[in-house]
């Protein structure tokens, strides 16, 4: 038995080693499982799908002006259920909290009061109960403290949660909507400042609910507050120069953070810049390798890194500067208060008081520091939520603009119906196909390249088309308009005799499935990456789409089988194993329509051909389109359409076309020609010619 134990495990780490899975990634994994039962858990706040029960989110605010964009904060966490209890549980902390807080100075000096009276008594009982009346003082002074204290924790705790869940809704609402967008969009952005772009603006949602509702208002109360207590207690005067302070204060903090702020725009810009040189270079590093330029990435990256490094050292210089001025304006400010206090200046308004009844003031002044101390400590952070909200408000406005971003193809209104006659069960299905009609469809981009001109091409249910061209003929193109990945620029597509611009493109795509040329796989489990197909698939048809598509032997060689993760866009695979997954998300998701887009090109003879088979067995009964630039993989189709310029120049069966000597006889000969000449170099090479 310990012998077949270790077997199994060497046999295992064997596999795993061959396919590159090292511990730490399998140690990953534990923790990302971990994660995920966290995630899961029943007494988690965030609960699966629970947005689907929140209130509809509200547009985006045009610009960054916080006039604007806190209301739409606010209405996007007050969507979600039982977030006004939760904002009104933290106010109500934040007001105990601020309470207690003040309270605390202001019982420090009853507690100084009683023992500069103790002292001026002799000893004896009055002085004694002086003596505990400050000792009780200080009790409740540090009572008061220790509820604030725990109030301030008790209002994070009641918060958190409010600013996570409107920062979650944001950014899905990002997420899906430029997942929503056509092909232009992303065929123009760049992933990483994209990313990087998102990931700022979902964080600056917390930011601005803290810097606002916790921050800001609260510390205008609390100088209101301690405004008047000092009235009270001294003159008009002390307020007078509290006030003072603060003003320069903020007009220092407001004059300095915009001057940051331009300089911060700058550093995010060119942060964005060198994020997605980074990852460019890394989701293509077998070019740079294979080219060997990684030098020439480097410098590049390089020159990025100093641009952000210079824009951001100028940014940390405004802030130093700012927090100079803030410390300057605080010390004398703090002085001044202080000195007008201990002098007595304008008590009662009569000059001549000034100096008289030092000992009666001694608690005032302790009061009057406290006081000061308690409203500067927020000022600390006020600059520096004031800085950040600045911050966040830019970051807010270009995540605003990707969501203001309008896609150029506009989904319809209709449901495709479904064909009712669909069977899941076997590669085959009785009448699962579907019509497509090309009707003078051009189509040209944005610069004026016309790529395709007035093509008119029928397609029959359970048809087998063939498509094949020169590059650049258009062959493609025409497939994504069917899919309305773009809209064509004129002429109509109709699918089971529906215009696609009314379908609604979910309904539409899932009519459909595509095997591209370059099948890219999520980093995830080899299941996954089969299920995508239809998510909702029992484990048997799983199974079954794996034994049509021919992947039994790939999981039987993988460490953890279906378990097993394929790495970032499935680099554990070869191009066969990944273009067979294809297949078997194709056949699981049960399509109408089978889509291949030069799902052999990059394959070798021997694996097309066990591909194609694969092809062959799922598109049967089922209407099928084959872009190809081997004429091999469309021979059997039972029509071909020859394409040139955008234009269709042949159609009819692969003998027809030998035989009418066109474009397609030439292409051919040309094909078998190459494919000759390269046996023979093989032949030489083995020695049998």
């Amino acid at each position: 038995a310990f012998v077949k134990r270790y077997a199994r495990t060497s046999a295992r780490a064997a596999a795993a080693a061959s396919y590159g899975i090292s511990d730490s990634m399998e140690e990953e994994q534990k923790i990302e499982k971990k994660a995920n039962s966290v995630s899961s858990s029943k007494s988690s706040y965030f609960n699966e799908n629970d947005t689907e029960d929140d209130g509809p989110i509200p547009m985006p605010p045009k610009g960054s002006d916080l006039r604007t964009v806190l209301p739409y904060l606010l209405k996007v966490a007050f969507s979600r259920k039982g977030t006004k209890l939760r904002l009104a549980f933290a106010v109500i902390f934040l007001v105990a909290q601020k309470a207690f807080g003040l309270a605390v100075p202001v019982y420090f000096k009853f507690a100084i009061d009683h023992l500069t009276r103790a002292a001026q008594l002799p000893v004896g009982p009055e002085a004694l109960q002086a003596a505990n009346m400050a000792a009780m003082m200080l009790c409740f002074s540090g009572v008061f403290k220790a509820v604030s204290g725990i109030a301030t924790e008790l209002r994070v705790v009641s918060f958190t949660p409010v600013a996570q869940a409107a920062g979650r809704r944001v950014a899905l609402e990002v997420f899906n909507h430029v997942l929503n967008l056509d092909m232009q969009f992303h065929l123009q952005r760049r992933t990483g400042a994209l990313q990087r772009i998102i990931d700022r603006g979902t964080r600056s949602v917390s930011m601005v609910f803290r810097a606002v509702i916790f921050t800001f208002i609260p510390t205008f109360v609390e100088l209101a507050l301690v405004s008047a207590l000092l009235w009270k207690a001294f003159s008009w005067h002390v307020v007078a120069v509290v006030l003072s302070t603060f003003c320069c204060y903020v007009w220092w903090t407001m004059h300095m953070t915009g001057v940051s702020a331009s300089k911060r725009k700058l550093a995010n810009t060119m942060d964005g810049l060198s994020t997605g040189k980074a990852v460019d270079a890394l989701l293509n590093y077998e070019t740079v390798s294979n080219f060997g330029n990684v030098n020439l990435e480097s410098k590049q990256y390089d020159s990025l890194l100093r641009g952000y490094h210079e824009a951001a050292l100028g940014s940390e210089r405004a802030s130093s500067l700012l927090n100079a001025g803030q410390a300057v304006f605080l010390s004398f400010g703090m002085t001044a208060a202080l000195s007008c206090a201990a002098l007595g200046v304008g008590a009662g308004g009569n000059a001549s008081q000034i100096g008289a009844n030092l000992a009666n003031r001694v608690g005032d002044l302790v009061m009057a520091n406290g006081l000061l101390l308690q409203v500067w400590a927020p000022l600390n952070f006020l600059g520096f939520f004031y800085r950040e909200l600045r911050q966040s408000l830019v970051d807010m406005e270009a995540m605003f603009e990707v969501l203001s971003t309008t896609s150029n193809v506009k989904d319809g209104t209709l449901e495709l119906p479904k064909n009712k006659n669909v069977d899941t069960t076997t590669t085959a299905s009785s009448n699962n196909g579907a019509s497509i009609s090309f009707k003078d469809v051009s189509f040209e981009y944005g610069n004026g390249r016309k790529i395709l001109r007035n093509v008119n091409l029928e397609i029959a249910p359970g048809e087998s088309i063939g498509i094949v061209g020169p590059s650049g003929s258009g062959k493609s193109t025409l497939l994504r308009i069917a899919l309305r990945a773009y809209d064509a620029t004129s002429g109509d597509v109709f699918f089971d005799g529906y215009n696609v611009k009314d379908l609604q493109m979910k309904s539409l795509r899932s009519a459909v499935a595509v095997v591209p040329q370059d099948a890219v796989l999520f980093n995830d489990t080899l299941e996954h990456n089969v299920r995508y197909g239809r998510p909702n698939a029992s484990d048997e048809e799983v199974e079954r789409a794996c034994h049509a598509a021919k992947l039994e032997k790939t999981i039987g060689d993988l460490p953890d089988g279906l378990k097993t993760k394929v790495g970032e866009r499935g680099v554990m695979l070869s191009g066969g194993e990944k273009q067979r997954v294809a297949i078997a998300r194709a056949f699981l998701k049960s399509p109408r329509v089978l889509v291949a887009d030069e799902a052999t090109s990059a394959l070798d003879t021997a694996t097309e051909s066990q591909i194609l088979e694969s092809l062959e067995e799922i598109a049967r009964d089922r209407t099928s389109v084959f872009v190809a630039h081997r004429l091999s993989t469309v021979m059997k189709c039972s029509r071909i359409i020859v394409m040139r310029d955008g234009e269709i120049v042949e159609q009819g069966r692969h003998d027809e076309l030998v035989d009418l000597n066109g474009l397609y006889a030439k292409m051919w000969l040309a094909q078998q020609a190459e494919e000759l000449s390269v046996k023979l170099e093989k032949e030489v090479e083995l020695g049998v010619v």
